[in-house]
């Protein structure tokens, strides 16, 4: 028991300073993202997102035909980390085999916005379709279209609705109290800051995806020392009461 609580003691600490260190990774992602869209260059302008995009709702998919394996994958907030970006759901995915109408499978690279709360945070997320002709565009997300004429990158949007700022103005126009949900009107109430030319859009989006990819990378190696310690405190256990220890 001595070595025990003395090991466990030792692995607690350990835990705590891996946990604060992936905390303050992802804090610094979110810091810098404030920033660019706070300390805003000559260039920049401010309207309502109903004055730059078009918002389409999602198709209602039967589901009868839901899948646990399949061709055309169904898209759903589930699909959606909580600060934007696509997450694969694994085993836990869900596949379509019906009847698909035109004009709801998606593109590589359309941007997605989701418009119900699933889970805390996944109002107004975002993210980008990974791949062309798999995805299908569910119900209870948008479909983010620039207007023409709009300067509009779907990448640099993809950060707008990511920011806290946009976040907020969405979550709190929401309706609904256990699970909240909002609308393309009510997003395209909200207003957001951008520049006007489309390569400092471009330029920006290149600075956030270096800081994004340190980030994931410094995240996953904060996340492996965690599973680490959780099959190092497993390991003790096992030897402690088989003898071994």
């Amino acid at each position: 028991v001595a070595l025990l609580d003395e090991a466990f003691a030792g692995i607690a600490t350990a835990r705590a300073h891996a946990e604060q260190n992936l905390q303050n990774t992802r804090a610094l992602f979110e810091s810098q993202l404030q920033a660019v869209f706070s300390q805003r260059g000559e260039g920049w302008k401010e309207d309502p997102l109903s004055f730059l995009c078009n918002i389409k709702h999602g198709f209602a998919f039967k589901s009868e035909f839901f899948t646990s394996d399949g061709e055309y994958v169904l898209l759903t907030p589930g699909n959606f980390y909580e600060s934007g970006g696509y997450r694969d759901r694994g085993e836990k995915q869900k596949y379509y085999c019906g009847e698909i109408p035109p004009g709801f499978i998606l593109e590589q690279g359309d941007l997605l916005v989701a418009m119900t709360e699933q889970a805390a945070g996944l109002l107004g997320s975002s993210i980008l379709v990974p791949s062309y002709g798999k995805y299908l565009h569910n119900q209870r997300l948008g479909l983010v279209v620039g207007k023409p004429g709009v300067p509009w990158s779907n990448e640099f949007f993809f950060h707008v609705f990511n920011t806290p700022a946009v976040r907020k103005a969405i979550h709190d126009s929401a309706s609904g109290v256990k699970v909240r949900h909002t609308s393309p009107g009510k997003i395209g109430e909200v207003v957001v800051a951008f520049p006007q030319s489309i390569d400092e859009q471009k330029a920006i989006v290149a600075q956030l995806e270096t800081l994004q990819d340190e980030t994931q990378r410094l995240e996953s190696r904060y996340q492996r020392k965690l599973d680490a310690l959780d099959e190092l405190k497993r390991s003790l256990l096992h030897q402690a009461f088989s003898g071994q220890l």
